[in-house]
């Protein structure tokens, strides 16, 4: 009887899955957390700022994509499975408060959410799977993220780089997990039939996260004019912001807006495609990080000089987003469009010179590359009928 009611907790995996309204609840959640993120950012421009905030988001990426593949095996229409989403949602909340003074006075509030949540998370799927043959699953999970606890809970009990360090290894075994298959005790690694996923809607839910976040930049925006004298100089910021947002928006789904989840499904190891999806998609999400904290600058900073970090975040957005959309291109579809790489060599090679520019004047500059490597991939990927193009 247990194992008949638990098992309609499960999705059917015959069945097509779309995103459920309460995943999209879920990620309303991230629009803040990736506010919070960019803030952080901003009031801490400085290498030793730049890697707190990468370790931040390497976290809260975790969060996220293991939640999404938690739901990619249960049937979120289900109230229980409802009810374990908000639960995550509301810890989620909470770590988001923490998120800028994390290295500071609430790191036992950011490492008791982020650990809480991850054994939360694999408790209960361990006991809905009970029975089933993906229940080892879970159970890799709740031993792997109780050792990189026992590196979370360290690092708030010591101060500085110390911490830094505790907190660099617990990122380095998660996500080592993955690579090594999770080796645990009793159960093994992980077999590779574990992880055939339902490819559309991981793609569904990676689209999601993209729009999400590039929406995130339209409010970033908005809100720092919010706090300026509003003028043509601002308007014209806010204008080249907007574009910029547009231009990216656009290179993601170019194309490739419905191939991703048929590329995962039809590949001969979906386990591998949805790892390089995952990695590809993080390395997206930081460059529109990067592109939110630089449409601040030049929103509050247009005409000022322009120091090496400023040029950094200014051009490393858009580049980490083409670096990103590149290696799904090449390890999801195979085929990568030409103009993408040029369009990276491009911006390193002009960045030592644009500190010679203000701000909005690198941004446009920034934009108006874009917008060539947006031309240029249009025209490349136009191919006869029937011909497969770039992607």
């Amino acid at each position: 009887m247990a194992r008949e009611r638990h098992s309609t907790l499960i999705r059917d995996p015959d069945t097509p899955m779309r995103a459920t309204p309460v995943e999209l609840f879920y990620d309303l959640v991230f629009v803040f957390i990736l506010a919070r993120l960019a803030e952080s950012l901003v009031s801490k421009l400085t290498p030793l700022g730049a890697y707190e905030t990468l370790l931040l988001l390497l976290a809260v990426w975790w969060v996220w994509s293991y939640t999404n593949l938690a739901t990619d095996t249960l049937d979120s229409r289900r109230p229980a499975v409802q009810l374990v989403i908000i639960t995550i949602m509301l810890g989620s909340l909470l770590m988001s408060t923490s998120l800028p003074e994390a290295f500071n006075g609430r790191a036992l509030l950011f490492a008791s959410t982020y650990v809480g949540i991850h054994l939360f998370r694999s408790t209960t799927l361990a006991v809905i799977l009970r029975g089933h043959r993906l229940r080892n699953r879970p159970l890799r999970g709740i031993f792997w993220f109780s050792l990189s606890g026992v590196l979370w809970f360290g690092g708030v009990y010591v101060s500085g780089s110390l911490r830094m360090v505790l907190w660099t290894a617990a990122l380095a075994l998660e996500y080592l997990g993955p690579v090594l298959r999770w080796p645990t005790p009793r159960i093994g690694r992980s077999p590779a039939w574990e992880w055939n996923t339902a490819g559309q809607h991981l793609a569904e839910r990676y689209r999601q996260f993209i729009i999400i976040a590039l929406g995130e930049t339209v409010i970033i925006t908005a809100r720092t004019v919010r706090g300026t004298e509003y003028g043509p100089v601002q308007a014209l910021a806010v204008l080249i912001s907007f574009l910029t947002t547009v231009l990216l928006w656009w290179i993601y789904f170019y194309r490739a807006r419905e191939k991703l989840g048929s590329a995962i499904t039809g590949s001969a190891d979906p386990g591998r495609e949805t790892k390089w999806a995952g990695y590809a998609h993080l390395i997206m999400v930081a460059g529109v990080v990067l592109v939110s904290v630089g449409d601040e600058l030049i929103i509050r900073h247009p005409a000022e000089d322009t120091p090496g970090g400023w040029v950094a975040v200014l051009v490393g957005g858009p580049v980490l987003f083409l670096a990103g959309r590149i290696l799904l291109g090449h390890e999801v579809f195979v085929r990568v469009a030409g103009p993408w790489p040029i369009g990276i060599a491009v911006l390193v090679l002009m960045a030592p010179a644009m500190v010679l520019l203000p701000p909005l004047a690198v941004a446009a500059t920034v934009m108006v590359v874009l917008l060539g490597v947006v031309v240029a991939a249009a025209l490349t990927l136009r191919e006869p009928s029937g011909t497969p193009g770039a992607v």
